[in-house]
């Protein structure tokens, strides 16, 4: 991209036709979804990892929320960002989904070790600030984590949804019985 506008409509296109729709609303119901249909994946792809993670009561939303929402620029070194990007504009959304993924599955052995909470963070933030060679993630990416349709991630989000947007609501019900009445 060479121009501001070029950069503008680059966003355009990602906010329109790659990510999900209402990933960046005032709730983050899309991201709540995401985050939702990526612990499903990380059960199936990785079910060793998910079941000591749960063991801890780590949520992996801790982390991954980040990494979907600025689509990894804040957590990999700016030329695997761009390799991820590049991906990520060839191949759709669910290339977010593997690459978290990815970053989970070439941890495994040091995460099984972990105990604590702050370990795992810890571990996966020096993982992905460390990740230097876009080609060995993305060899993860696609000859370790596997195929991944986009019409499997289409599915999960469906499937996912209405249980989020319920919780969504229950914490805005809440939340708005916390306040105090205006009408005295």
């Amino acid at each position: 991209m060479k121009t501001e506008e070029d950069a503008f409509w680059m966003f355009a296109v990602l906010l329109e036709n790659v990510l999900v729709n209402d990933c960046y609303t005032a709730n983050l119901s899309g991201c709540h979804v995401e985050q939702s249909v990526f612990k499903d994946l990380l059960a199936k792809k990785c079910p060793r990892i998910a079941a000591h993670l749960e063991a801890m009561g780590f949520d992996v939303s801790l982390v991954a929320t980040e990494w979907f929402l600025c689509l990894f620029s804040k957590c990999l070194p700016s030329e695997t960002t761009m390799r991820v990007w590049d991906v990520l504009f060839n191949e759709g959304a669910k290339v977010l989904f593997q690459v978290a993924l990815a970053i989970f599955k070439m941890k495994e052995e040091e995460l099984l070790k972990a105990h604590h909470i702050g370990d795992v963070l810890n571990i996966l933030q020096v993982a992905s600030h460390h990740l230097y060679d876009p080609d060995e993630l993305l060899t993860v990416v696609f000859d370790k984590i596997g195929s991944l349709t986009t019409n499997t991630i289409a599915k999960q989000r469906k499937k996912q949804e209405p249980t989020v947007m319920a919780e969504l609501d229950r914490r805005l019900r809440r939340l708005n019985s916390l306040k105090p009445n205006d009408t005295q």
